[in-house]
């Protein structure tokens, strides 16, 4: 699970999410936490604290009791217990093209995603101690999908909607302490690590609650990002542009179960991160730039790689770009999924109220993604044909009814799923409902 650094249309923050889709107008009774000192650890704490702004008074229905009644719990916890919070629920229906034998075409999820995060040391926000934990799972609403997921359903060599698990699966991808110094500048965790939440980020494509649903638009597939799994985590802030990052994740547990007891050193990761933040830097719109390079270690032999991301605001146009590339050496036993991806989309913000001129929801955008990959050998089947470029083309398009909830409906159509000969090009369309709390 890759986490929702900005949920669009409820919560505005600074630094490295500077714009976007989720720019919201904050209302009257939104919790407002003092934000950090520009440039003393502002980039790092958009990617390590959430939910802490909410409200966007553009919505059609921008102040309604819930509303009211969410925006005022969130303060609460956070004033008396010193407590951020975070909790998703999506309504997920999907209908496609039959590719894969003896699968649903129409499928129905519930999606559930939580966060939470407890201050221990009380002192300053971002200089203090938290204690942060992480919940996901889905559940299927109808009989026909209790025994697949949606990459069974489409051959596909990642899910169509990357929280879709299995029926009534939940675990906990994360459990961590973490510690910050030198005014947030420097940020040092270690625990249960959820990977996904630290690193490869992105405004505009990050995750299925609102945004793209397809794997190659919420991580780079080459990427071996773990979770469930002990780890550690260090970041540090040079300035008000640059920052950087370096961890480790064991990767032999598996979700659901206890690392303690599955933890034996066999297979374990290094990833390293370098960013570059600007506003307008380059004469147009904010940006973020960031270079991953990595290793792991698995069923005895070491492999390694490069990545890369990038996001960029096209100035005082509704559009922005973002993008993701990368390469990895192993050809087989890849933990990541892909030998080789590449992935870019186009973000049109506000597109009726462009179009039309009628009033839109700040956080209401149309996406188009579309990406290549050579999914990794163990991923392609045993007599695959000669096409083994696997293509995908996801649109999608969020619109916000009241500060925490929205309608996604999502077009995406998959060609050569995992270069397999048994399945065909698959259609995929969706419509979800996400509710945030």
């Amino acid at each position: 699970m890759k986490t929702s650094y900005l949920i669009p249309a409820l919560m505005t923050c600074s630094g490295l999410c500077m714009v976007g889709l989720a720019s919201a107008a904050v209302s009257d009774v939104a919790p407002v936490v003092e934000a950090p000192t520009e440039g003393k650890g502002s980039i790092l704490n958009d990617i390590d604290l959430f939910g802490d702004e909410y409200g966007d008074e553009s919505t059609p229905i921008p102040n309604d009791a819930l509303t009211r009644a969410l925006t005022d719990l969130h303060k609460s916890a956070y004033e008396k217990a010193r407590l951020q919070f975070v909790l998703e629920q999506a309504f997920l229906y999907t209908r496609g093209q039959h590719s894969a034998p003896e699968t649903a075409s129409s499928q129905s999820w519930y999606k559930l995603h939580a966060q939470a995060g407890l201050q221990l040391i009380s002192s300053d926000r971002h200089q203090g101690t938290w204690i942060k934990s992480e919940l996901s799972g889905s559940v299927a609403m109808n009989r026909h999908t209790h025994r697949t997921t949606l990459d069974d359903s489409w051959g596909a060599s990642g899910p169509a909607n990357c929280d879709v698990f299995e029926d009534g699966y939940f675990y906990i991808p994360e459990l961590l302490l973490t510690q910050g110094f030198l005014d947030g500048r420097l940020v040092i965790m270690g625990g249960i690590v959820n990977q996904t939440n630290y690193f490869d980020a992105n405004t505009y494509a990050n995750s299925t609650f609102g945004q793209f649903g397809g794997a190659p638009f919420v991580n780079n597939q080459v990427l071996p990002l773990g979770d469930s799994n002990f780890g550690f985590v260090t970041q540090y802030q040079f300035n008000e542009n640059w920052f950087v990052q370096i961890g480790g994740n064991m990767m032999d547990n598996e979700p659901q179960r206890n690392p303690f007891h599955n933890t034996r050193g066999d297979c374990f990761n290094v990833i390293g991160e370098i960013g570059w933040t600007h506003e307008k830097a380059l004469g147009i719109g904010t940006g973020t730039y960031r270079l991953q390079p990595f290793m792991f270690h698995a069923d005895g032999e070491n492999h390694g790689g490069v990545a890369l991301n990038l996001e960029q605001d096209l100035g005082d146009s509704p559009f922005a770009l973002f993008a993701r590339a990368g390469w990895c050496s192993a050809e087989v036993g890849n933990v990541c999924g892909a030998e080789v991806q590449a992935s870019a989309g186009v973000i049109f913000k506000k597109p009726l109220e462009v179009m039309t001129g009628l009033k839109e929801a700040d956080g209401n955008f149309l996406g188009v993604g579309f990406s290549v990959s050579k999914p990794d050998g163990d991923t392609l089947a045993e007599e695959h044909s000669a096409h083994d470029r696997e293509m995908i083309l996801e649109c999608t398009y969020s619109f916000s009814i009241t500060p925490y909830c929205l309608i996604q409906p999502a077009f995406q159509y998959v060609k050569n799923p995992s270069g397999r000969d048994d399945v065909d090009s698959a259609s995929i369309f969706s419509i979800q409902c996400v509710v945030t709390m």
